[in-house]
């Protein structure tokens, strides 16, 4: 991500969840409060976002924005929708049960910290992200009353966890907490996911969980989605975000002890998790892990 701007990634995720909001057929995959924190960023963020938040809302815009996603990254809008339901859908149960604490690394304009404070009114929520980032998160927040989210800006490829300010903040390393890291740990190098892994187990109490995303690593050694194009490789690194780090699921565990893997869900478990999907095409290449300590 280039220093003083937002994540490039981020405000296209924002607007690929604002179209699929606006299409009839794929409307109830993104809530209401996702899609106005994302408009409201848009909005806000420059003249261009702005335009493009429009225009995304347009139905004959859709047809374009098909043909895009396949000279990009066949499937890519509804692998963002369902993987950040599948995340939800783990995060709820755990929150029903002994986790008290949420603490998303990498938030971008992602709102479930914000639809669920209203659910679960005595758990405590934190955000943690790239100041450039966070502060237009911060700005939509306040714009759509969320309350008891507590926001950290550290770059986290940088300068790592900022535990002080964690701990500073009101977080309780003694509770139950479940972490989520989606979207985030393909863009850092392989020596600081390890790294970032034992700091978040040292802050975590018996119980405590942790969902995140990884890219599974091509038997050519490249890191990509299946289908992506060289299209896309050249857009992440012209924007200063390329993929850096991933792996495979038997070598996984090296990379985030001490946490223990619980179960992996692939392209084929996220379009399961939706019957009317069973022929959509979902880009294949991320996977969720969901892991314990």
């Amino acid at each position: 991500m280039q220093h003083e701007q937002a994540s490039r990634t981020a405000l296209l995720i924002a607007a690929s969840l604002v179209l699929l909001r606006h299409d009839a057929k794929y409307s109830r995959l993104v809530s209401k409060t996702s899609a106005d924190l994302c408009v409201y960023v848009l909005e806000n963020h420059s003249s261009q976002t702005r335009l493009f938040s429009k225009i995304v809302r347009q139905s004959w815009f859709r047809p374009i924005a098909r043909l895009v996603e396949r000279i990009t990254i066949p499937g890519i809008l509804l692998h963002y929708a369902l993987r950040k339901k599948c995340i939800r859908e783990l995060l709820r149960p755990a929150l029903g049960n002994a986790v008290v604490q949420v603490v998303i690394l990498g938030a971008g304009f992602d709102a479930l910290s914000s639809e669920l404070t209203r659910d679960f009114p005595t758990a405590r929520f934190w955000e943690i992200d790239h100041p450039a980032t966070q502060r237009h998160k911060v700005r939509a927040c306040s714009e759509i009353g969320t309350e008891r989210v507590h926001f950290v800006a550290v770059d986290l490829s940088a300068a790592g966890l900022d535990t002080e300010a964690l701990v500073g903040s009101g977080f309780d390393p003694a509770k139950p907490t479940f972490w989520i890291a989606e979207g985030l740990l393909m863009y850092f190098p392989a020596d600081i996911v390890p790294s970032l892994m034992r700091t978040l187990g040292s802050l975590s109490a018996p119980g405590s969980q942790l969902a995140f995303t990884f890219m599974e690593k091509q038997r050519d050694g490249h890191v990509r989605f299946d289908s992506q194009t060289k299209l896309v490789t050249w857009w992440l690194r012209t924007r200063g975000e390329p993929f850096l780090w991933g792996t495979t699921r038997s070598e996984l565990a090296e990379f985030i002890r001490p946490w223990r893997v619980i179960r992996f869900f692939d392209h084929n478990d996220l379009r399961d998790m939706e019957s009317d999907l069973s022929d959509e095409v979902i880009a294949k290449g991320e996977v969720i892990c969901l892991a314990e300590i």
